[in-house]
């Protein structure tokens, strides 16, 4: 027999052909049926299928058991399910187990427990599925107008596009009750196969994650839970640069670039911070710089998180560095354009940082290669671990490790250092045996 065949035993069993005798006897009652008569029986019969469908509800319902069936060697079952947004309900049917390691009765049960662990017979489940289904564009929208303008200017410019080129294409009409892990991996492998970087996707996912959780929330709800199966990130080291590097940028640049260069070597300020400084940030008194803001795409906004506002030490020789740019200057930006607006980080890289890396025969690097520099800088002069996450404005230590580099020269060193080490407690052990003879 062929499983797509079985029906169930829900259906009803159907009409049997009258006898010779029970035609006679149908034939012998004679019925006139007028035209008017007939649009009135057919207007009751309309009316009650609208009235049925109208009336689903769990008072009329008693509760399903489903039904089991033996299709070869496997027990198959099938229920009867609400889907929410649809009118029909599903009817699937699901394989319980072989013949030889259970019987009917016990493949009952596990089709109980499979209707149970759905709620198919709670009232919930057919008020969840009486109610339109809510979409990811439906949640998406409110995120939209609600959530994301509380988030740092570049997410507000970046993620509206990812939403629009590469989640709601695919994930838009879909109801949130129904996407499953398979549906996250054939998204994921949807947008493998638009030749997507691997650092996209994972920041696209993270972008859905974030909008759905965000809906849950809202709707007292706990966050729900994927496996997906998302690409390997390429295992290459984030480009940083060595303190000598940062001296030859810093001494081969000119006006207020050196100052610029010089702060983001010695203090390890993000790029957005560092141009949206003002005059009244530095406390040069204390050797202090405030950093309470950052400019992204030219726009000045808050810090990146809650730990970006923060005080930063400075020692004595960029403190006299910045006596002498600010020439008496008590007001204004630190630095900006001819135009008097804040600089733009693509345009100090293009402009200015990677011709003067290419004029030095450095590997050119970015904004943040100066801030990875600083942090390794840091790590290798042993500085306490908290001090260094407060002074570059991590939220906690981990992130602050995956900034961390070591030269090849420092590496050799440690081990040259641990040798010593070993070898002078070695000397300890020896003589404290010798003491003890």
């Amino acid at each position: 027999m062929n499983p797509a065949k079985f029906a169930g035993k829900e259906n009803a069993a159907s009409p049997q052909p009258l006898s010779s005798q029970g035609q006679q006897a149908s034939m012998g009652a004679s019925v006139t049926v007028t035209a008017g008569t007939a649009d009135a029986m057919v207007s009751a019969a309309t009316r009650i299928r609208q009235q049925r469908k109208a009336g689903r509800s769990m008072s009329k319902r008693s509760g399903q058991s489903g039904s089991v069936r033996l299709v070869g060697s496997k027990w198959y079952g099938r229920y009867w399910r609400d889907v929410p947004g649809k009118e029909t309900r599903e009817h699937p049917l699901v394989i319980l187990g072989e013949k030889s390691s259970m019987t009917k009765p016990e493949a009952r049960r596990k089709l109980m427990e499979i209707i149970e662990a759905q709620g198919i017979n709670k009232p919930e489940h057919l008020e969840r599925a009486l109610k339109p289904a809510v979409t990811f564009n439906g949640i998406a929208d409110a995120w939209v107008s609600k959530r994301l303008p509380l988030l740092h200017n570049s997410s507000q410019f970046i993620t509206p596009s990812r939403l629009r080129n590469h989640v709601r294409p695919f994930f838009g009409s879909i109801a949130i009750e129904e996407i499953r892990t398979g549906t996250v991996n054939d998204w994921i492998r949807w947008m493998t196969a638009k030749k997507l970087e691997p650092k996209t996707i994972h920041n696209v996912w993270k972008d859905f994650r974030a909008i759905v959780n965000w809906h849950r929330k809202q709707m007292d709800e706990p966050k729900v839970t994927w496996y997906p199966d998302l690409p390997a990130l390429p295992d290459e080291e984030q480009r940083w640069f060595t303190q000598a590097e940062i001296r030859q940028i810093v001494d081969a640049a000119t006006g207020q670039y050196k100052v610029l260069f010089h702060l983001a070597g010695y203090t390890g300020l993000r790029s957005g911070e560092l141009v949206g400084l003002r005059v009244e940030d530095l406390k040069l008194e204390d050797g202090v710089i405030e950093v309470r803001r950052a400019v992204w795409n030219g726009i000045e906004g808050d810090t990146k998180t809650k730990s970006g506002k923060r005080n930063v030490f400075v020692d004595s020789a960029t403190i006299q560095l910045l006596r002498a740019f600010l020439a008496g200057r008590q007001t204004g930006r630190l630095f900006q354009s001819r135009v008097g607006t804040p600089l733009e980080n693509r345009d100090i890289c293009r402009r200015v940082l990677t011709p003067l890396c290419e004029k030095l025969g450095i590997k050119p690097g970015g904004m943040h290669a100066f801030r990875h520099g600083r942090v390794s800088h840091m790590q290798a002069s042993m500085m306490p671990g908290d001090f260094v996450k407060n002074q570059i404005g991590h939220s906690d230590l981990r992130i602050t490790s995956n900034y961390t580099h070591f030269e090849h020269r420092q590496k050799r060193e440690m081990v040259e250092k641990l040798l010593s080490c070993t070898q002078s407690a070695d000397l300890y052990t020896v003589a404290t045996h010798a003491k003890a003879s």
